[in-house]
């Protein structure tokens, strides 16, 4: 299988992690790139606004100047639009005339709203969006945000985020109790704060309200580490339901309480056996937070059968994977 990969010059996370697997997975020349995009091939920025890096800075010229003998050669399989951002649109439109009229068109929408291409609304650019869709059929659409509640049309597929820890990643020892590390992105994760925030060690590990991305203290790989030094740390919604804070805690063995997600998550995490999920109105958060500190034992347990879980389940790999597993049952196959 070759693939013509449209990408965004901005990070996404969605976007990142299935070009790192799908990379991995069919190697470097059956992904192609358009625009080659330095982001894939140099860590400029740090995790998780590298979690694309995949290939290597030497071919990165190279690429360069085959990439517009592989667009008149056009011998792909498939074409994906990997984000739902504005510049992958756009470069999407540069092309579209010139498809062939057999080839499939995947869709990614790692976007924060709940409908098809929402995004787009959110983001300024609905009349591009309307303008593409109104003369291309998706095959299929890899969606993150698919709402339990909603009936989504036959070819969008659940698609939620991944883990892809850092290069050279190890576990910390244990030097926190509880943490949340989050902005206030929505409601509830001001009342979890503010619930956390003079209890446990949370007011001087930073989990209280208040936090900026800018001022941020914990950035990068050290934020990982960081994470991974918790006993407990919590997550909870942000703008979507879906965070990457959701994949980082059982990636890096630690025990998660957390919200229960509203949407629909393949192969999810189950209650007491990878996780811990509280009550929605968060009655219950301090009582289990109180209950798995005094129960080293259990903790532990449940976070390391998450942590393989995740390995087996949820890695940048395993979604890539889930991607082309999807696209083989429309009669698209990896050779």
């Amino acid at each position: 299988m070759k693939l013509l990969f449209i990408n965004s010059s901005n990070s996404d996370y969605v976007e990142d992690q299935l070009l790192a697997g799908l990379t991995e997975i069919l190697g470097a020349s059956n992904v192609v790139l358009f625009p080659v995009n330095i982001n894939y091939y140099f860590s400029r920025r740090p995790y998780p606004r590298n979690m694309g890096v995949s290939r290597k800075l030497t071919q990165y010229v190279p690429d360069l100047l085959a990439a517009k003998k592989q667009l008149r050669r056009f011998d792909f399989d498939a074409v994906v639009i990997g984000s739902t951002k504005a510049d992958t649109f756009t470069r999407f439109l540069e092309i579209a005339e010139h498809l062939p009229k057999h080839i499939p068109i995947i869709y990614v929408d790692g976007g924060d709203w709940p409908e098809v291409g929402g995004d787009a609304n959110r983001m300024h650019f609905a009349e591009l969006y309307r303008q593409i869709v109104a003369k291309h059929k998706f095959k299929l659409v890899f969606k993150r945000e698919c709402l339990q509640h909603i009936t989504y049309d036959a070819n969008v597929i659940p698609f939620p985020m991944a883990f892809k820890p850092p290069l050279n990643y190890k576990k910390a020892a244990a030097k926190y109790d509880v943490t949340c590390w989050c902005v206030e992105s929505d409601p509830i994760r001001t009342q979890a704060l503010g619930l956390l925030e003079d209890r446990f060690d949370c007011r001087a590990n930073g989990s209280t309200k208040g936090q900026t991305f800018r001022k941020y203290k914990r950035k990068g790989n050290a934020y990982i580490l960081e994470l991974s030094a918790s006993k407990i740390a919590c997550n909870f919604r942000g703008v979507g339901w879906d965070t990457l804070r959701y994949w980082e805690i059982p990636g890096v063995q630690t025990l998660m309480i957390s919200g229960r997600p509203g949407i629909i998550i393949p192969d999810n995490f189950k209650h007491e056996e990878h996780v811990i999920f509280c009550k929605d109105d968060l009655s219950d958060l301090i009582d289990k937070a109180n209950y798995f500190l005094t129960h080293d034992k259990e903790r532990e347990e449940i976070a390391t059968r998450a942590f393989e879980y995740v390995n087996t389940h949820h890695t940048h790999v395993a979604r890539a994977r889930y991607f082309l597993q999807h696209l083989a049952e429309k009669g698209l196959r990896a050779q």
